[in-house]
């Protein structure tokens, strides 16, 4: 992989922990911690205090707004919230003898099912994603979060089986329910989707903050404002996370990978996560023969996403992007200035449309953008 040879010393820490069996996802104890679980523990290193989105739009305004209407910052809801819910509900689903019936109750929303003689039904609580794709839903049963049998798929309209979930019939009202959550599973899909306090190891609902707000990338920001009311600028500096500080590589596998799945992460999934992987940016993106440096900003994911702001879903947007490299196009990072790459023999827009196809993994109902960028020969399967 050139990925493996890019960061040798990264494959062999990742090799010894799948030899050790000290892996870890979502904060368990072990011997060995990843890159990601060390971004995630790293934001609370200075035990400052979130001070919320509010408190940063003293100074940030236009960014704190823009990023306040992004998916990212929309990722989680409460169901009681949830507008596509009101818009869609009643829903249902058939599977075998199980039916499936999501419709409003009141202020709140139900989840049913029933086989004609025994019935389960409990509240949804929560709606992760922002519904580009489409939203699964979280219960709570017998103690434990469960993420509902059945989503919301927007492509489709309508109801299916959950990416992930068993394809098989159900044996039992119990199996239909959905998936169980150990608590380190649904700590990470909480910490991913929403803005956890530091230090949170379990999920108590007033520790977290609906959707990705300023401190779920920068940290908290409570020592960062007392220094710049008392007028110490640098010092302010200091006591918050700027990304910009970091090598891009860093950025791209430790700060967005940490959600997205880094290399690392997916090189320990069974199959490296199949077909499905094509949606795990950061670890596509190191696989691309432009990442050869892969800490020249060019080529990081903040060189193409404002971080701030929703992705753009026009091929055309990106071109500028490409040609920083190819075409000899101006590089605006003085570290790496002089690299360029080939002309594309084709066209000089919409590059992504070729280089970057899109795929539509098993069950999921929605193409994703590859963003193992490289030459793609037509009816070639998407590599791993």
């Amino acid at each position: 992989m050139i990925r493996a040879k890019q960061n040798w010393k990264r494959w062999v820490a990742v090799l010894l922990a799948s030899s050790f069996g000290a892996w870890t996802w979502f904060g368990e104890s072990a011997a060995f911690q990843s890159p990601t679980e060390r971004w995630r523990l790293g934001k609370s290193v200075n035990q400052s205090r979130f001070v919320g989105s509010t408190a940063c739009a003293q100074c940030h305004e236009d960014i704190a707004n823009r990023q306040s209407k992004t998916a990212m910052a929309l990722a989680l809801t409460a169901t009681a919230e949830d507008e596509l819910l009101k818009q869609r509900a009643p829903m249902t689903f058939k599977l075998g003898e199980f039916t499936y019936r999501i419709e409003r109750a009141g202020a709140q929303f139900t989840y049913t099912i029933t086989n004609g003689k025994e019935t389960f039904s409990a509240p949804l609580l929560w709606s992760f994603g922002h519904g580009t794709s489409g939203k699964t839903f979280v219960i709570q049963h017998n103690g434990s979060y469960y993420e509902t049998r059945v989503s919301y798929f927007t492509s489709l309209e309508r109801l299916d089986l959950t990416p992930g979930a068993p394809r098989e019939l159900p044996a039992s009202l119990d199996q239909a329910i959905g998936q169980p959550q150990r608590a380190n599973e649904a700590l990470g899909c909480f910490t991913c989707h929403s803005t956890p306090l530091p230090t949170t190891t379990e999920i108590k609902l007033d520790q977290f903050t609906q959707g990705l707000q300023c401190e779920a990338c920068h940290g908290p920001g409570e020592k960062h404002l007392v220094a710049l009311k008392a007028g110490k600028k640098e010092l302010a500096k200091q006591e918050i996370f700027n990304p910009r500080t970091w090598p891009s590589d860093d950025v791209n596998q430790l700060l967005c990978g940490a959600c997205h799945r880094s290399w690392e992460a997916v090189m320990q999934l069974p199959e490296r996560g199949g077909d499905a992987n094509v949606r795990f940016q950061p670890y596509r993106l190191a696989n691309s023969k432009c990442y050869q440096n892969p800490d020249d900003r060019r080529i990081g994911c903040t060189a193409c996403h404002d971080p701030h702001g929703d992705v753009a879903h026009e091929p055309r947007a990106y071109d500028a992007k490409c040609l920083a490299c190819h075409q000899g196009g101006t590089a605006s990072i003085k570290a790496d200035a002089q690299r360029t790459a080939p002309a594309c023999r084709t066209a000089k827009q919409n590059c992504t449309t070729c280089h970057m196809p899109k795929y539509e993994p098993s069950h999921l109902h929605f193409k994703f953008t590859d963003h193992w960028i490289r030459v793609v020969k037509p009816g070639e399967p998407h590599p791993r």
